[in-house]
């Protein structure tokens, strides 16, 4: 067990507590609403000052049309309290957490991820490229909202085009490192966000034919909603199935996610899809200490995949700082998400991931069907419950502790309340972002997944009275 982070779960839960502007990654809100560009440029303020006179900040944006108008506020925030505004255009996360290692002190993405198009939100990196830490998000609104006094000096406005390039090139170098590049027909929907130009320009570097759909920005996300969902990618599944492509693959707005879809038309669960590559990266890891992180929400099959190994799995606080915590802290290999987002360095891989499974594929000789077929099958129930205006989200959670049953194997309340049992499990959890509890259950079978989802809200029901 990694003793050093299992230490920092009450720490965590405690700056949750505490935190006001910055929720499980940076924040965000409806433009003109929750955020807009005073609040912006307000974070560039506080992060200048955070930072110190003389520092750089490196600024990527996705293709929203309120991301220049912020872009602009953060810029002013940053050089009026003496540091260097670094812009590098519409860019994926990763490529802007590659070029804060490679050239910068900080970063800053404005986005709103898989959001509509009518939010926008920032999330700062530090030095290594990985999120703010809870530690250094407190730090940072204390400043926020403390008393800022202007630099005597003013920072510079810089400006890079060249960071996608060096990200397609980095993908290239590290997929044909690990794996085969047998070519194959892909089907790409780029979601009209950051990754639209990237993954099918490096898919075609890697040898592959590219049917591209929905590849140019759209700041306002006509084609579909932005979070590709089962539901959402109708369009691509029928794209796969009527250009006989060996797999699809889809991309949020900022590019962060990676979804896929077998040459069937089948949208692959985003548990799966992410065990897969972590099993098969892991693999070819030199390393004998193997280490998965994964958020508490994430599927059973990880542990399948984990006695394959001989690994140790690694639970988290969902959200992608406390996976890059826990790859710092126990020097995990990859970190997972529920919704299929793997860190294989210090952020979300975007574009990486489909080359990495397309090479995935080359050197199993499976399709994409016949690969999720060979690992075993968990059936999942996501659920959401609305909660009144005034919760107290952590007086409700320790109610749930008590409605439940207790014929549980394992509870923990590291990131609201997970309850395990022999043949699955269940989690309830606030939003991050609206005023509701999600709820994940599992089993080995539909009937099981749906017993636990009907154990956890009669609890939730109970504990709200």
């Amino acid at each position: 067990m990694c003793e050093k982070f299992i230490k920092k779960y009450d720490d965590f839960k405690n700056i949750r507590r505490q935190k006001k502007l910055f929720g499980t990654f940076g924040f965000r809100g409806v433009v003109n609403e929750g955020i807009g560009a005073d609040k912006v440029k307000l974070v560039g303020a506080a992060l200048a000052v955070y930072l110190g006179e003389g520092k750089t900040v490196a600024i990527g944006k996705d293709p929203r049309i309120s991301s220049d108008m912020l872009e602009e506020a953060l810029v002013n925030g940053i050089i009026e309290n003496g540091c260097n505004a670094l812009t590098l255009g519409i860019i994926t996360p990763n490529t802007l957490s590659l070029e804060v290692g490679r050239q910068a002190d900080a970063g800053v993405m404005i986005t709103a991820s898989h959001n509509p198009p009518e939010y926008n939100g920032v999330k700062c990196l530090s030095k290594l490229g990985r999120g703010f830490s809870p530690e250094e998000d407190l730090a940072l609104e204390k400043i926020y909202f403390g008393e800022l006094r202007k630099a005597a000096k003013k920072g510079k406005k810089l400006s890079d085009s060249g960071a996608s390039e060096r990200y397609r090139t980095h993908i290239v170098q590290y997929v044909k490192k690990l794996f085969p590049t047998t070519p194959m027909k892909i089907a790409v929907d780029g979601g009209g966000g950051s990754a639209s130009s990237v993954t099918p320009e490096t898919l075609e570097r890697l040898g592959h034919k590219v049917v591209r759909f929905n590849c140019k920005y759209d700041g306002m996300f006509r084609e579909r909603n932005p979070e590709p969902t089962d539901a959402n990618l109708e369009k691509l599944k029928k794209l796969v199935l009527s250009e006989n492509a060996d797999i699809g693959i889809a991309h949020d707005g900022d590019g962060d996610r990676t979804a896929f879809v077998d040459e069937n038309g089948k949208f692959v669960q985003g548990d799966v899809s992410a065990s897969i590559i972590a099993d098969h990266v892991l693999r070819q890891s030199k390393d004998k200490d193997k280490k998965i992180a994964v958020t508490i929400a994430f599927s059973n099959i990880i542990e399948y995949v984990a006695k394959t190994l001989g690994a140790e799995v690694i639970y988290t606080p969902v959200g992608e700082p406390y996976l890059a915590q826990a790859k710092l802290m126990c020097g995990a290999q990859a970190g997972l998400e529920e919704h299929g987002s793997v860190l294989l360095e210090w952020s979300r891989e975007g574009p990486m991931l489909a080359g990495v499974m397309a090479g995935i594929l080359s050197k199993e000789e499976m399709s994409l069907s016949e690969l999720v077929a060979s690992y075993p099958g968990y059936h999942q129930i996501k659920d959401a419950k609305a909660l009144p205006a005034g919760t107290d989200i952590n007086a409700l959670m320790d109610r749930l502790k008590q409605e439940i049953p207790q014929d549980y194997e394992r509870i923990t309340d590291m990131d609201g309340v997970r309850v395990d049992y022999p043949n699955g499990w269940f989690l309830v959890r606030a939003s991050g972002t609206e005023p509701k509890v999600r709820v994940f259950s599992e089993g080995m079978t539909e009937e099981k997944a749906r017993k636990f989802n009907r154990v956890a809200m009669e609890g939730l029901e109970r504990a709200m009275k």
